[in-house]
């Protein structure tokens, strides 16, 4: 039988381990509702399942998240990522904050909103692991916030909203 305490201390490390990946808890997420939308509604396309909850969750969900830690928890935040908290700090939380609002209202969007909010992603996504990029080149800053998740995650995610818009222009 397992000590409570163990069970304590696995339930503790799968919660640390969700908040210092958020963005690739939140895809796991969206790839558990992928599927379970695949199997009980067989009417949307694929892309159309993928695109709504990958916006909803990976894009939506854990911008709102990184706002958060950036506006009331910066100096973690910027720790995380191997800086130090400056006042761009909420700057960077206000950025998050708008990148996760129209995350989430595209989940049910026009067409129009959702390609605005594919090219917004991709703008500050990519630009985010551009600079990820510098910092392991010029700083070999490897700190989990910089070159973990949240970096292959700001690569990835853009792929696949663009994709899933592309053929669902295409009629896929």
């Amino acid at each position: 039988m397992m000590n409570l305490n163990t069970g304590l201390d696995k339930f503790s490390n799968c919660i640390t381990w969700s908040l210092n990946n958020f963005d690739l808890a939140m895809f796991f997420l969206a790839v558990v509702f992928i599927l379970f939308n695949r199997l009980i509604n067989r009417r949307l396309s694929e892309s159309e399942i993928v695109y709504r909850w990958m916006a909803l969750f990976a894009l939506g969900f854990t911008s709102i998240y990184a706002f958060a830690m950036h506006a009331y928890f910066p100096q973690k935040a910027a720790a995380a990522v191997g800086w130090i908290s400056t006042p761009f700090e909420f700057e960077v939380a206000v950025a998050n904050l708008a990148i996760g609002i129209i995350g989430i209202v595209s989940f049910g969007a026009t067409m129009g909103f959702r390609i605005a909010t594919v090219i917004a992603a991709m703008i500050w996504m990519w630009g985010d692991a551009a600079g990820h990029i510098a910092q392991m080149a010029i700083n070999h800053n490897f700190t989990t916030g910089n070159a973990g998740s949240w970096f292959w995650m700001d690569v990835i995610l853009p792929f696949i909203l663009l994709i899933s818009m592309l053929n669902l222009r295409a009629g896929k």
